[in-house]
């Protein structure tokens, strides 16, 4: 209900009524943190710690009591202008922490906080060298202290989701990329060269030249090896100014085409898929390939024409595939995207369906397939689907809900609702407990 001041008044009468339990403690702290009260949370948890004995497990070193320690800590750095208090207080909870990396993570954005850029710069590399190299916040931490942002920036930096990185979301001058190059060849490649969140992040800090170099080299090696993510990967590099010094991945198929990286990486495709046709090996080269290595080039092609807007030649590329090897679960799926993206939805319900049968024990090609059939408005053929996957006595439709599959409900609910079945689908949007109506759209 999100009643946060009733929770707090609730937790704070239990905690009256039963101050020996811990729950009731930490729950009372987490209500005040909720209603912003975080000086209270913060008084909450010291008067708690206050009533246990030194050799209680609280006061040792532990999963939990590093986690309350943690939890602490983060409540105190949210005080305003309280960051050194909160990394003093790192500093004393050090030996009951258990969970050094999330220890590391916290001492760094504290340490960006304050402007202390050198400490910062420490503290993430050595979480890279704890084998953090595929953690984007730590490279995104890193690259602040190097660049030395404001707090305000930095800040905004350490709170990006996903993949994104400072590179791919702001602007930077050729001097900052080349500092930011030249720290990574030096400081983080030798713990790890391999890490794909490194690779990745230097092919969006070079241009020209030196990036077609790059984007080579890194496609011949996914493609010999068969990497069904690489155009993916690559998508992250095809960038554009929002104004203000912002970027932002093109998403309007008439940009994407225009980008001179798209350009770069259709004809590098382009001249392998002629290559590899026509010799067996890539251009330039004497080894002869696997005979996969075209099945993938094809693949690779197919999601660039997806990226592009071109369906029509993308289905020619992933029909190449299919033929050379009718047996790969990827090409089914990328060819069903294809298609739905195309408008035609039934064919792509088929064709996910066909992939499915070639593998039967993969749960999340079954899922696509049984999503891309509520999509077609085939309900019970979607039912039958999906329950390969849930306990066979009942009703598979409750074995989910008490599953809280909640992509099915939605699913399902937009399904009923396309078809004018408003009871049904209101029935099932219901069941979601306040989820939005957007699926209908």
């Amino acid at each position: 209900m999100r009643d946060l001041n009733g929770f707090a008044m609730t937790r704070n009468t239990i905690l009256t009524q039963k101050p020996n339990n811990k729950i009731h403690w930490l729950a009372y702290a987490l209500a005040k943190y909720l209603t912003d009260d975080c000086e209270g949370a913060v008084n909450v948890i010291d008067i708690y710690l206050g009533t246990l004995s030194d050799s209680s497990p609280d006061k040792q070193r532990g999963f939990e009591s590093g986690e309350l320690a943690l939890f602490r800590n983060r409540v105190l750095s949210e005080i305003p202008d309280n960051e050194q208090k909160a990394l003093d207080h790192l500093e004393e909870c050090r030996d009951v922490v258990v969970d050094e990396g999330s220890w590391l993570m916290t001492k760094a954005t504290l340490y960006l906080k304050l402007g202390n850029f050198e400490e910062a710069k420490k503290t993430c590399i050595s979480l890279f060298e704890r084998g953090l190299t595929e953690n984007y916040p730590v490279h995104n931490g890193y690259m602040c202290s190097l660049l030395e942002f404001d707090r305000q920036t930095c800040e905004k930096f350490m709170k990006l989701k996903g993949t994104d990185t400072v590179v791919t979301v702001k602007k930077l001058t050729s001097e900052e990329k080349e500092k930011l190059l030249q720290c990574y060849e030096k400081e983080i490649q030798p713990i790890n060269s391999r890490s794909r969140a490194y690779k990745g992040i230097r092919l969006t800090l070079l241009e020209g030249d030196e990036l077609k170099a790059a984007l080579d080299e890194h496609s011949r090696k996914d493609l010999t090896k068969g990497t069904p993510s690489l155009a993916t990967d690559m998508r992250s590099l095809l960038l554009t100014e929002n104004g203000e010094g912002s970027l932002s991945k093109a998403k309007d198929p008439a940009d994407v085409r225009c980008h001179p990286t798209f350009i770069m990486l259709s004809e590098l495709a382009d001249s392998y898929i002629e290559s590899l046709t026509s010799k067996g090996t890539f251009p330039g080269k004497y080894e002869v390939e696997a005979p996969s290595t075209i099945v993938w080039a094809w693949y690779l092609r197919a999601y660039l024409y997806e990226f592009g807007g071109e369906y029509e030649k993308g289905l020619e590329a992933i029909q190449n595939c299919i033929e050379h090897t009718p047996t790969l679960v990827d090409l089914y799926e990328r060819k069903g995207r294809l298609l739905k993206l195309g408008g035609d939805i039934q064919t792509a319900a088929n064709c996910l369906d066909t992939g499915r049968e070639l593998d039967k024990q993969d749960r999340y090609i079954n899922n696509k397939t049984t999503k891309y059939m509520l999509r077609a408005g085939r309900d019970n053929d979607a039912r039958e689907t999906i329950s390969l996957f849930t306990a066979h006595e009942g009703n598979p439709e409750r074995n989910l809900y008490d599953m809280q599959c909640t992509w099915y409900e939605l699913e399902i609910a937009g399904c009923h609702a396309r078809k004018g079945q408003w009871g049904q689908s209101l029935k099932k949007f219901s069941k979601c407990h306040g989820s939005t109506f957007n699926v209908l759209l």
